[in-house]
């Protein structure tokens, strides 16, 4: 059969109601192809359209769906990434009435029932579905029973069926390398508009799941267990990866840092195979920075690493239960710069119990960190999370509500939506027009002959010249 997979997400970031920053694609979609990997070991042709690499159109998919025998999307619960599934899979079905439609993610996970319906899809993968898709393809050509697929929820004759819950046991050891040829077509690595990444990058994983539990995540939801990686089965894809031609290598999983033993085995294998792939560490903990693995990091050849620090107020950490203290975030960032790397890193701005003087604080905190670039989140209490839990508890949250931001006027924060995506806005243009970071970064650019931050903060200071840097 032939698959179509379609990963819908916008390719835009959103800080204000009417304004976006068009962010072009920074990853691939992995998961995706991880499916597509299954899927062509099995014999299947797969064709994959990433939404956040180009711009798609209605021909562009009727001429894809023409040519498939199903059609596979990735499902999130972000409200412009759900608006954009839903209008795609609508299309869809539109466009062909009995195309197969099957969906999986985060929130397919999370509200299965509720995305079927949504999506108007036929089938819906409830946890991992690297190991489902080829039995759904096979029950699809009339070889198998969807009854007896674990963990579906599908329609037939207008009812929804739920099949047994079951544990996957398949090792990640175990899986097929992503294929990554179908996606070669398109360009990653782009943070705010401007591409950072050398030549030709991809992603790669080295466990799922997260041994911490953040109030505001819900990613155990979906992943309640972590499944980790050998180092041997690692490093055997980093050579395969090496030897397809890749330049840049992205690892995405939240453990990479803080798994200090394959860590060190892979970054040594790196370099002692003198692979010359630049390294991104992305969804690093702050409070696992260690000179001698960063040291390790940096031999074998990393130029980049993301942190999540959220907060730069330590209340608002604890509140968090991000384990995680300014001290320890401070150290990252210091001998992160020491190495010479790139340095993001996330931010949330308007917890449910942040004051102004808190939000501010964190802005300014941001703005005093030798940080190349910074990602501003807006607070959302995410479905099943526990804050989203003892809001739902206390009837301020409805149980059917998935991502909810914590206005004022429904008891939720200190704060309307508006005032919070304008302190979101605030502390982008505070950070990016901030004269200690354009100084920094121009003589960065000039002692390193690599401009690349620089014109990405250039693109971002496009995108904010509506309004002056503000006062706080």
């Amino acid at each position: 059969m032939k698959i179509l997979f379609i990963h819908p997400a916008s390719g835009v970031l959103e800080f204000s109601s009417q304004d976006f920053v068009k962010t072009g694609a920074l990853l691939p979609p992995l998961g995706i192809l991880y499916l597509a990997g299954m899927l062509e070991k099995n014999d299947h042709q797969v064709e994959v359209i990433d939404c956040n690499s180009e711009n798609i159109s209605e021909d562009k998919i009727k001429k894809a769906i023409r040519s498939s025998d199903a059609v596979g999307m990735t499902i999130y619960s972000e409200d412009y990434e759900q608006k954009n599934s839903k209008l795609i899979s609508n299309f869809i079905r539109e466009y062909d009435s009995d195309v197969p439609i099957i969906i999986g993610g985060p929130h397919c996970t999370l509200l299965p029932e509720r995305s079927l319906s949504d999506h108007k899809a036929d089938i819906c993968v409830q946890g991992r579905g690297d190991s489902l898709i080829v039995p759904i393809i096979e029950a699809l050509m009339g070889k198998k029973d969807l009854f007896s697929i674990p963990n579906i929820y599908f329609k037939k004759k207008g009812e929804i069926h739920h099949t047994k819950t079951a544990k996957i046991d398949l090792s990640l050891d175990d899986l097929p390398y992503p294929a990554r040829h179908l996606v070669d077509k398109y360009e990653y690595g782009f943070l705010h508009g401007n591409r950072l990444a050398k030549g030709k990058l991809t992603s790669i994983i080295t466990s799922r799941g997260c041994a911490y539990r953040c109030n505001f995540c819900n990613l155990h939801v979906h992943i309640p267990e972590i499944e980790l990686r050998s180092s041997e089965n690692i490093i055997k894809e980093i050579d395969d990866i090496s030897s397809k031609g890749y330049n840049t290598l992205v690892f995405v999983d939240d453990n990479f840092i803080t798994r200090k033993e394959v860590l060190t085995e892979v970054m040594n294998y790196i370099k002692n195979q003198k692979l010359n792939l630049k390294l991104w560490i992305w969804e690093a903990r702050a409070d696992a920075a260690n000179r001698g693995l960063f040291e390790k990091m940096k031999d074998a050849g990393t130029e980049a690493i993301n942190f999540g620090i959220e907060s730069g107020c330590q209340e608002i950490l604890d509140y968090y239960d991000k384990k995680l203290t300014i001290p320890q975030i401070k150290k990252a960032v210091s001998l992160s710069k020491e190495m010479f790397f790139l340095v993001t890193a996330t931010f949330i701005i308007g917890s449910p119990i942040e004051t102004k003087k808190q939000i501010i604080k964190t802005i300014k905190f941001s703005s005093s960190l030798p940080l190349d670039s910074a990602i501003f989140y807006l607070f959302q209490y995410t479905y099943k999370s526990k804050f989203w839990k003892d809001a739902v508890k206390e009837g301020k949250i409805k149980p059917d509500e998935f991502r909810v931001i914590p206005d004022i006027k429904r008891g939720l924060g200190n704060f309307t939506t508006e005032e919070l995506r304008h302190f979101t806005r605030l502390a982008y243009i505070n950070f990016f027009m901030n004269p200690n970071r354009w100084i920094r970064t121009l003589k960065n650019a000039i002692k390193f002959n690599d401009s690349r931050i620089f014109f990405q903060g250039m693109q971002m200071v496009k995108q904010i010249t509506t309004e002056k840097s503000i006062e706080i």
